[in-house]
């Protein structure tokens, strides 16, 4: 690296550090929708959480071993990312991720995963844990990102999440857990 933009990063990053973010500023000046734009990220996180006890919870009402294979589906995802987090502090996501493409995967994401969960579920009839799997996958990998991306990516995502949601339920009714 050049000495030259040594400089120029570090007087950004100086400059970075003394000016309040966006977040800081929407939490002053515009409460209400700092308010709701929180309350929108706890109620995808919680959307997932639902969707992944219900379909553990019915796994456990067909049988014990189902059950149990439903709930080590959907232990191993927060596992393997909680281990690989720890050991390689290196991974960052990328500084600027564009917001409109997130809300996009997000969106398809949630409206696959959940047409997926309810074909698996009634075609194998929870023998096999792929929905339990995908949904622990989504929970973990909103979890593990939550805190690397920027306010107006996690809003983003969980604008996505919601809305993918709401199609599915729109489209095809609630999931099939």
């Amino acid at each position: 690296m050049s000495r030259g933009s040594y400089r120029t990063t570090h007087q950004r990053a100086s400059r970075r550090a003394n000016h309040p973010t966006n977040d800081m500023k929407d939490r002053k000046n515009r409460p209400l929708i700092y308010a709701a734009n929180r309350f929108a990220i706890t109620i995808a996180v919680a959307t997932i959480i639902g969707l992944l006890i219900g379909s553990v919870i019915e796994a456990f009402t067909i049988s014990p071993e189902v059950g149990v294979r439903s709930f080590a589906a959907a232990a191993l995802p927060p596992i393997i990312i909680t281990y690989s987090s720890f050991f390689s502090r290196s991974v960052k996501p990328p500084e600027q991720a564009l917001e409109t493409n997130l809300y996009a995967l997000a969106l398809s994401w949630v409206l696959v995963l959940l047409i997926v969960v309810d074909f698996v579920n009634d075609r194998f009839n929870h023998s096999i844990p792929l929905g339990e799997f995908l949904i622990s996958l989504t929970l973990s990998g909103l979890i593990y990102f939550i805190k690397r991306l920027s306010l107006k990516s996690r809003l983003s995502c969980a604008y996505g999440i919601l809305s993918g949601f709401l199609v599915h339920v729109l489209i095809f009714g609630l999931p099939n857990n």
